[in-house]
């Protein structure tokens, strides 16, 4: 009897010990908005290890578009970096949010990586995803593309000057991509601070409400020069200006002048357009962070892209610290947006101060 109550004793111990081990961090369920199971990476773990497989680089707007070319333009570097398979996947949908919902979805381990867009700013008024930029960690903003006013070439609309009084004058049809976007954003500004208003046309990208210019459906267009720099160096279409303080050097172009020239008020709201970079989950370990960073750090600095930037008309910046910069940007834009009546919801309400 003695020997079988210790075989018994030692079967409790046993079972007592596997459930112990069964309970450990790794079993259980992380909490925000999506929960996935915890993994080591998500525990800051094997972070040394990384990359562990092929990655994953996600698009939020279709094939052949801006942000596309700009993510198909860093992946071979990428992938040569990191040395494992980079896939660029484009999932379009609901101005990218789709795409932003995806990731989150996802394991924080840098595995998959999202190619952001300055949409990330206006997702919080504009109702598109409960998602902002605190649920990801930047990896770099290298590259943006600059907002500029163009006219068919031979509009009565000849400067920037003209542009405003036209504005003032309560009668401007402007064309631009879509509600909430950066072009969108940039009319605002201006109206804003000049006094203006328009009736808005809205296309599906930058390009086509250039295009809308042309065949006189607006007056006027805002877009990325990056989107129309091919008209521009056709002559078809006409720069009044950029949104920014300084001139802009388009190769075979010249120059176009700075919003400031004609507007002094609108210098604290330049530069302005649309942006682009890198992020990945938030949580995603610092060692995978800091990787991650160098690599993209080192293929913004390479010739190569660099001449892709001058062909394409894209400006090249330094954002020492992306994750502050998409924190006050995304204050800034969001408050914009809601106080001059087309946020959809207050951004307090997901945690958004007014800056």
């Amino acid at each position: 009897m003695r020997s079988r109550g210790k075989a018994v004793f030692l079967v409790l111990c046993l079972s007592m010990l596997l459930l112990l081990f069964g309970c450990s961090p790794s079993s259980q369920i992380t909490s925000g908005h999506n929960s996935t199971t915890t993994t080591s990476a998500d525990k800051g773990e094997g972070g040394e290890q990384y990359p562990n497989g092929p990655i994953e680089m996600i698009v939020g707007f279709g094939a052949g578009g801006g942000t596309d070319t700009m993510a198909r333009t860093i992946q071979p570097k990428l992938q040569e970096i990191l040395g494992v398979p980079v896939a660029v996947r484009n999932m379009p949908g609901a101005s990218s949010a789709l795409a932003v919902e995806h990731v989150q979805k996802q394991q924080s381990d840098g595995q998959t990586i999202l190619f952001q867009t300055d949409l990330i700013r206006v997702f919080p008024t504009m109702g598109m995803t409960d998602y902002t930029y605190k649920d990801f960690e930047q990896i770099g903003i290298g590259a943006m593309g600059i907002a500029t006013f163009t006219v068919k070439k031979n509009s009565s609309v000849k400067t920037f000057s003209d542009l405003v009084t036209l504005l003032q004058s309560g009668k401007a049809k402007v064309g631009v991509a879509g509600i909430g976007d950066p072009w969108h954003l940039t009319l605002e500004i201006v109206k804003k601070t000049v006094g203006g208003k328009a009736e808005i046309i809205t296309y599906d990208s930058g390009k086509n409400a250039a295009m809308a210019a042309l065949r006189d459906e607006v007056d006027f267009s805002i877009s990325g020069v990056n989107e129309v720099v091919d008209l521009l160096r056709a002559g078809e279409l006409r720069a009044l200006a950029v949104m920014d303080k300084k001139p802009f050097q388009v190769k075979g172009l010249g120059s176009i002048p700075p919003v400031t020239d004609f507007e002094e008020k609108l210098a604290p709201h330049v530069p302005e357009g649309t942006w682009w970079g890198p992020s990945v989950k938030a949580g995603t370990p610092q060692p995978i962070v800091n990787k991650l960073k160098d690599a993209y750090s080192r293929i913004v600095q390479t010739e190569e892209f660099k001449k892709f930037a001058e062909e394409r008309a894209i400006v090249l910046i330094t954002i020492e610290d992306p994750q502050e910069y998409t924190r006050k940007i995304t204050e800034k834009t969001s408050w914009l947006l809601w106080d001059i009546g087309v946020g959809k919801r207050a951004p307090e309400k997901v945690g958004i101060p007014r800056p």
